[in-house]
């Protein structure tokens, strides 16, 4: 599931091989599968911060809801940093990976709704023992969740809009958390285009979550507590993307 046509891995990693600082902090022996992995950990905090669309055959175009985009995984869930076998949210992956049980093809195809090589929405097999599992089985269960927010999309497209995206490098950097410390940003003078003004688009349950929780999760709520009182609005999160969310408004203050 390409983000961008002209990106070539082969080519991105060739630089790396010349690059002093990825040689020491990444696995080059693993280029291949950390590159991937890296890809993967991109696609899925673009959907969160800047949100991804669906494109139906006959050329309409809506955003896409958070259970499209579901997998057990949650990896816009953690902050990356490197090496990435130091980082504790991907130690079973590598357990995995090392035991030769899961290649880097295996992360896309953990998509529960969305063919990894094609962005096609489609049911699959673990697509409703997922949603049981994440969102459990109140409120209609896996069922309602799937025919109310994944059903009426099957054979439908994920695309990404480039217009909500920042015109540099180093605003979709910092948006993601992934600035160097030593950048700095880059002067009116020195940039040739003029940035957009348009910014991220929070998913529709973290701007509910917001909206609800302006502060944060009170004293006593658990954040399992918010996430059934947003699926039950029709919101459908997890517990875990609740206290993501709130531990980054809390880091922001």
């Amino acid at each position: 599931m390409a983000l961008d046509p002209a990106i070539n891995p082969k080519r991105e990693i060739s630089f790396l091989r010349e690059h002093r600082l990825a040689r020491r902090r990444l696995q080059l022996e693993d280029q291949r599968f950390e590159v991937e992995l890296i890809a993967f950990w991109l696609m899925n905090r673009l959907d969160e911060d800047y949100g991804a669309a669906m494109c139906s055959s006959s050329g309409g175009v809506l955003r896409a809801n958070h259970p499209i985009l579901f997998h057990p995984d949650q990896f816009f869930y953690f902050p990356l940093s490197f090496p990435l076998r130091n980082v504790p949210e991907l130690a079973r992956i590598f357990e995995e990976y090392d035991a030769q049980r899961m290649s880097g093809q295996d992360l896309w195809a953990r998509y529960s709704c969305l063919d990894g090589d094609t962005g096609l929405v489609k049911e699959k097999n673990s697509t409703k023992k997922h949603f049981e599992m994440y969102f459990g089985s109140g409120d209609g269960g896996s069922e309602g969740i799937f025919g109310k927010f994944v059903k009426p999309f099957l054979g439908w497209y994920l695309v990404f809009d480039p217009d909500v995206y920042p015109e540099e490098y180093y605003d979709t950097f910092e948006q993601l958390g992934l600035l160097h410390p030593h950048w700095k940003r880059p002067s009116d003078a020195d940039n040739s285009v003029v940035k957009k003004k348009r910014g991220p688009k929070p998913s529709p349950a973290k701007q509910e979550f917001v909206r609800r929780y302006p502060d944060g999760l009170p004293a006593g709520l658990t954040a399992e507590a918010v996430a059934e009182e947003l699926k039950a609005a029709g919101f459908p999160i997890t517990g875990r993307s609740i206290y993501s969310y709130d531990r980054e408004r809390r880091v922001l203050k």
